[in-house]
């Protein structure tokens, strides 16, 4: 980052998130023409306060290997404390991280 870090203090911290308990994927739909399939997922976690949640994804799977998924329904807006405003959930999107996904 090009922040100086005295504006971004909380940046870098080893915070809790949770603790992933299950999933579980089935298929939605064919491959499409550009040969992406799409499948469902249900992602089941237990967060810092103990509290099981579970979330539903769309999931689309490209030939690469690769996977962008978003959450059904969409979880609500949350508060940024970096930029001190409100800003998409971050559990939102999900996509892959490999080398070859960008």
């Amino acid at each position: 980052m090009s922040q100086p870090s005295d504006s971004a203090s909380d940046l870098g911290q080893e915070l809790p998130t949770g603790l992933l308990s299950h999933i579980s994927c089935g298929e939605e739909g064919p491959p499409t023409a550009d040969e992406t399939a799409t499948t469902h997922c249900q992602v089941s976690w237990q967060t810092v306060d103990g509290e099981q949640r579970e979330t539903r994804y769309l999931v689309r799977l490209f030939p690469t290997g690769c996977f962008a998924a978003g959450a059904r329904p969409p979880f609500p807006k949350h508060r940024d404390a970096t930029i001190a405003s409100y800003s998409e959930h971050p559990l939102n999107a999900l996509v892959s991280v490999e080398e070859n996904c960008s």
